[in-house]
């Protein structure tokens, strides 16, 4: 053999080394390098996700710290679903300042296809417009959260304030039928 060849064989000997040696132990190792880069990222984004929602739970305990009298507002709006007679009560007190004479002709709970539970409440009034409007005014700015669904309100005729019916009812005064939604917690 001569010592070209041998250098060859030496070269040819060095590179299959090296080989070798880079395919079993520095591949593995960049391979770990990247695996643990990749979780290192993964765990940072989590990290910095966990720090977003630790700073936004601050912020809204400032705000409802800030703002408590306005959030138990809120939830004084709603009527106890339990507890209809407070609102009841409350339809009374309004009619007796007002001086609207009314019936409660249902009064019911609707759970189905609401966003909020809610109770319809059907009455009819008798009273003179203004005492009416007064009335109504008192129940949209009271402390519960109604939507109107129905009014209908006519004029008492001549005929009707004679009858036994309207008595004490003037040509004038209204009757007045309407439906609303009370809602509840």
């Amino acid at each position: 053999m001569t010592t070209t060849h041998q250098i060859k064989i030496s070269i040819a000997a060095s590179l299959v080394l090296s080989v070798c040696f880079i395919a079993l132990l520095i591949y593995p190792l960049l391979k770990e390098i990247e695996k643990e880069s990749t979780e290192i990222l993964s765990q940072r984004a989590a990290f910095a996700a966990l720090e977003t929602k630790t700073d936004n739970l601050e912020k809204f305990k400032l705000f409802a710290e800030n703002n408590k009298l306005n959030l138990e507002k809120v939830e004084n709006v709603f009527l106890e679903s339990d507890m209809p007679v407070d609102f009841i009560d409350f339809l009374e007190k309004i009619a007796r300042d007002c001086q609207v004479s009314f019936k409660v002709s249902s009064l019911t709970k609707q759970t189905d296809k609401e966003i909020w539970p809610a109770f319809l409440v059907q009455l009819s009034s008798l009273s003179s417009f203004s005492n009416f409007s007064r009335f109504l005014e008192k129940l949209g700015s009271g402390n519960y959260l109604i939507e109107v669904q129905t009014l209908t309100v006519r004029r008492l005729s001549e005929a009707e304030a004679k009858s036994p019916q309207f008595e004490g009812w003037s040509v004038g005064d209204v009757q007045a039928e309407f439906s609303f939604k009370v809602y509840t917690k």
